[in-house]
């Protein structure tokens, strides 16, 4: 059942004890299923409700919530905002009141412009990934090992081969990728799962917030990293980057860097796959522009290999 902001509202105030609601503000999220709305009552607090419209989304919620409720004792309770209050829904679930995020949304441009955030954002997927593994298993979040991971892009792969959307140089690199043992030798770590901006909020020049848990798992931290390395400029990136590896009580994965574009290529694979299950053309010509564009990257790289190796032979011969 949806709700719309001032039925949101009205379960707010029967929520949260003194709470007198004077405005409300609908509040985008991927998730259809899931009605979401800020909240400001007379005294200016400020909360986010969020009522789930159907059974998974309902399931989602429950599983953002024990994730959430996990990590209250790590490092990361100063990015969680705490949960106020809960509603039982007439047809089953509950409605969950929280205390809204300090700041606002997390914009790309803002993090392509800022040293100081790119490091902040840096540091907090390093506190991510170093959640210990009991936390995680407390939560209820599924574990994977590496080469289950692994598997899992294969079989992608090989299900892509078989239509005739894959160019011959983009299938290779993505076999090569696949058939290097030393790339997928690591070990997992809890990964929010679905790091992106609508799930992220900045203050100050730092992160304030991280939201929505339900994607959490034990995998490959490499997947936190994807969506950035292929985002932000690589001198952006780098600051984020080694903000991450100081945070981190060990080293990282020699090869981290280079499985998250990995990951980033394979995230176009997924997609695509997507589209043609769903029978969606609109996605499968968007995946498919993004590999050509992969495509001419490759091709570029090799025309400017072969003209390196060449001048290197005139070299040799001038000698």
């Amino acid at each position: 059942m949806h709700r719309n902001s001032y039925s949101l509202a009205a379960l707010a105030a029967a929520a949260v004890p003194g709470l007198v609601p004077v405005r409300t503000a609908p509040i985008a999220t991927p998730a259809e299923d899931l009605d979401v709305a800020g909240v400001v009552g007379e005294d200016d607090r400020r909360v986010v409700v969020s009522s789930p419209a159907s059974t998974a989304a309902g399931v989602r919620l429950e599983k953002d919530l024990r994730v959430a409720d996990a990590l209250t004792g790590s490092p990361l309770r100063g990015v969680i905002p705490p949960v106020l209050g809960f509603v039982k829904l007439p047809e089953g679930g509950r409605a969950v009141i929280a205390q809204a995020p300090a700041g606002h949304p997390l914009m790309l441009d803002e993090l392509a412009g800022s040293t100081a955030l790119a490091r902040s954002l840096g540091a907090v997927i390093a506190r991510i990934h170093t959640v210990p593994r009991y936390a995680a298993e407390a939560a209820g979040v599924e574990s994977f090992t590496a080469p289950a991971l692994r598997a899992q892009h294969s079989e992608q792969l090989q299900r892509a081969l078989s239509t005739d959307h894959l160019p011959a140089a983009v299938a290779q690199r993505w076999e090569h990728l696949l058939a290097d043992e030393e790339l997928w030798d690591f070990t997992p770590q809890f990964v929010h799962g679905d790091m992106s901006e609508e799930n992220l909020f900045c203050s100050g020049g730092r992160i304030s917030a991280v939201q929505d848990w339900s994607a959490a798992k034990v995998a490959d931290p490499a997947s936190d990293l994807a969506w950035l390395i292929s985002t932000l400029d690589p001198e952006r990136f780098d600051e984020l980057y080694a903000a991450y590896r100081e945070e981190l009580p060990t080293a990282s994965h020699p090869r981290l860097v280079e499985r998250a574009q990995a990951l980033g290529e394979f995230a176009v694979l997924e997609w695509l796959l997507h589209g043609l299950d769903s029978g969606d053309e609109v996605i499968v010509s968007d995946a498919r522009g993004m590999i050509e564009d992969l495509h001419r990257d490759l091709a570029q790289l090799a025309r400017e290999e072969a003209e390196r190796t060449y001048e290197g032979l005139q070299g040799q011969a001038s000698d």
